[in-house]
Parts: structure tokens; sequence; C-alpha cells
């Protein structure tokens, strides 16, 4: 019989580059239009997008400053009142966020007149924003409303008079304060989270979410409510890896069995499922959960009302928005982690942990939310030991990529194409990946 045809030129994710895989190969990723392309997968992105010679400070503000950001604490309910103002960071980007009558507003934390930097701890009542260096004042939609003494204008009065004279720069010329106020940072929410665009040209957030707003639309009504609080349990790790390093490895669940045997006994890896649409993000669910006598079991806290007595009170949702975040979003509780890159090989991830109001003001509500904490503690803290490990492993100069896993791994595919893409720029630096077919 004549020889089967041969199957279609899948996409290579990455090509080569005078017959070595590097950084430049990105440039002639070409994409998929057929079935199935990750079933013919053959290896992950490069070492080299990883590796501390050839990742510079500039790709890592492409990825800080193009896409939305979630921001710590990331949860329109740290604003909670009028006049709170509240200092963050994320990457490279200092931003201000301020609750201006009842609206959420974004700044870069940094003053028009000499640069200082404005807000350094939260604060509650403020009606204005005061630089502390020459006492400029901001009101909390950005305009510039005070500068003692520079122009001339009324303010000059708040100086002591024996001063004002020898303080006194009336000859400045042409001064508008109109357009001297903060400098604002695009910000939209979704799912009672807070997103920052630095840069201003990313798609809606709409577009950028896609149908993780589907996949979650039962919970919303709980999340975007102020029904979901942060709790007292938090905490910083400073990690010896790479980012992506980090992120991918939240996006597989090949690993469960050997570096988290305890978190197989509630979410097992059997009960594993793809759940994407179209949009930058990766998400998996767990259904159903197991009663494995673990921190996180089902049942301990109060379900989330907008999912009570629905299929969605015994799932658990696993989800990463790209660039920087990834959580996990239980019945009664959701997990949350911000990834801020500090180098090309250290990162601070910022956890938090979640629940609702009804969950926090129980009896029993703190010794659960510490055991419960405790587990997740455990958890990343076995995963931040195994990405150092992969970080002084793809560090081997003479290691060169290695190959995918279909049944696990797709998602983490699905990340590096929106890595690759990212890096190329132009015009496909925003094209959506489509949902699992």
């Amino acid at each position: 019989p004549p020889p089967p045809p041969p199957p279609p030129p899948f996409k290579r994710l990455l090509g080569c580059h005078n017959g070595k895989r590097d950084v430049r190969s990105l440039a002639v990723i070409d994409w998929w239009d057929g079935p199935s392309p990750f079933s013919q997968m053959q290896s992950t992105l490069p070492t080299g997008l990883l590796h501390p010679l050839t990742i510079t400070p500039s790709a890592h503000h492409t990825f800080c400053t193009s896409g939305p950001l979630i921001l710590s604490p990331a949860k329109t309910t740290a604003l909670p009142n009028p006049g709170d103002v509240i200092p963050v960071t994320t990457g490279n980007a200092k931003i201000i966020l301020a609750n201006d009558g009842g609206t959420i507003r974004a700044f870069h934390n940094v003053c028009r007149h000499r640069g200082a930097q404005l807000v350094s701890e939260p604060c509650t009542r403020r009606r204005t924003i005061l630089c502390p260096y020459h006492r400029w004042g901001y009101a909390l939609d950005g305009r510039l409303m005070g500068t003692p003494s520079f122009d001339a204008d009324e303010d000059g009065k708040t100086i002591p008079e024996k001063y004002r004279k020898q303080l006194s720069t009336s000859h400045v010329k042409d001064f508008d304060k109109k357009k001297m106020g903060l400098l604002p940072v695009r910000m939209e929410t979704a799912l009672g989270l807070i997103f920052v665009n630095v840069s201003g040209d990313a798609p809606p957030l709409e577009t950028w979410l896609g149908g993780l707003l589907d996949t979650l639309g039962p919970h919303r009504p709980s999340l975007d409510s102020d029904e979901i609080v942060a709790t007292e349990f938090g905490k910083d790790y400073e990690i010896r890896a790479n980012w992506k390093v980090l992120m991918e490895n939240f996006l597989e669940y090949y690993h469960l069995p050997a570096v988290h045997p305890a978190l197989c006994n509630v979410s097992g890896v059997d009960e594993h499922r793809r759940e994407q649409g179209t949009g930058m993000y990766c998400c998996f669910a767990t259904d159903p959960l197991t009663a494995g006598g673990t921190a996180i079991d089902p049942g301990r806290l109060p379900v989330f009302s907008a999912i009570e007595g629905t299929s969605h009170a015994t799932t658990a949702y696993h989800c990463a928005i790209f660039p920087n975040v990834f959580f996990s979003v239980y019945p009664d509780h959701f997990y949350r982690v911000i990834v801020d890159p500090i180098s090309p090989t250290t990162s601070i991830e910022r956890a938090t942990l979640f629940t609702t109001k009804a969950g926090v003001s129980a009896e029993t509500s703190k010794a659960v939310l510490n055991e419960i904490f405790h587990f997740w503690d455990n958890v990343n803290t076995e995963d931040i030991n195994i990405c150092e490990k992969v970080q002084k492993g793809v560090e081997t100069r003479a290691y060169p990529g290695g190959r995918f896993s279909f049944r696990f791994e797709e998602p983490v595919h699905r990340f590096q194409n929106m890595v690759a893409q990212m890096m190329m720029g132009g015009e496909g630096k925003y094209v959506m990946p489509k949902g699992d077919q």
C-alpha cells in the first residue's frame, strides 16, 4: 500500500538560528491551524529564555508593562471607603490606588514636581495626596491642587508671611496646574480584583480574560461583591528562580504525585480537566474534590453563596492570568499568588488567602483558616524547592530544552506561546489563544 501522507506541518513553537535553538528562534514562530497541534509538539521554550546571560531587564519590563497586572492586595475590598489610599508595587511599577468617592483610581506613585514617592503606607480618610518633599497636593482624582509659593496664587498664603517673600517664585512662567496632575495608570476590575496596564495599550480586560469570565461565571456574584475578603493570612517568598519557571510549575499537574502527595488526597490527578476558552489565561479544574482528611477539604468553611447547592460547591478551579498571577478557587476560599520578577534568576511571590465574611467571623474560623493557610504554605514551599532545582538545571548550557507530556502539560504549552508572541511584539503581540479543542 502507498505510504500514509505526511502529517500537516505542525506549529513549531520555536525554530532555529544557525542550527542552534536560542532566543532569536522566536522570530520564526508559526501558528497552528490544524487539529491537535499539541500532540505533535516536540519541545519546550529554549533554555535561553530562562538564563541570566540572555534575558535583559528590558525583556522583563515588556511583561511588566504590556499586559494587565493584578496588584497586591488586588482586591477591591482593600479600599472599601472613600479616602482610602494604598501604595502597591508589582514588577518595576510603583502605583497608588485611591478610593475617590467610591471610584477606585490608579496613578504612578511619583510627584510631578521633583519625582518624590508620594505614598509609602496605606492611609484612610484622605482628601488629598500630599508630597512629603515640597508639599504639593493632589486630589484623589489626580488633579494638582496645591503648589505652595510656586505659582504665586492663593496657595502661597499657606506659607508663613515672614517666609513668603524669600520662597516666592512668582517669576515662574507658563505654569499650568491642569497639565501637572498625577500620571494616571489604566485600571479595570474583574472578579473582585484590581488590574492595571502600565503601557496602556493592552486589549480591554474583558477580552484579555475572555473565557475565564464564563468559567468562573457562577462564582462572580460572590467574587465581584464584598462577600469575599482577604484574611490576615499571607506571606511573601523570595525565590531563586525565573518567574516563568514559577508560572509554568503551577500550570501542570504531572508533578503532583512526586512533589505534593498530601495535595493529591483532595485534588487527585485523575480528577483534573482543562477549562480553557479564548483569552490570555490558562485554567484547569479538579472535579470532584475529595474529602481526604486535609486542611482544605470542602465543607470546613461556609461555601460562597453564589455556588451553594450547585456542582461548583465540590469543584476547584486553578487559574493563571498572563503574565504574573495564579490562584486556586475552592468552594469556600481561594489562594492567590502574584509573581514579581526581580531579576532573571530571582522572583518574589506574594501569597494571600481569601474567604467569605462568614468564614472569617465564624467562631472557629481563625483556627481553620490558620490550618488552611499552613497547608497552602507547605504546598507552595514544595513548589519553590523544586522550581529552584529547575532553575539550576536549565542554566546548564548543554541542556537543549525538554519534551511535553500531552495529557498533563498543554497549559504550559499555551503559556509558552503567550511568552513567545509577547517577546516577538508587533501585530501578533496580543493574539488571544483559542479555547480547548
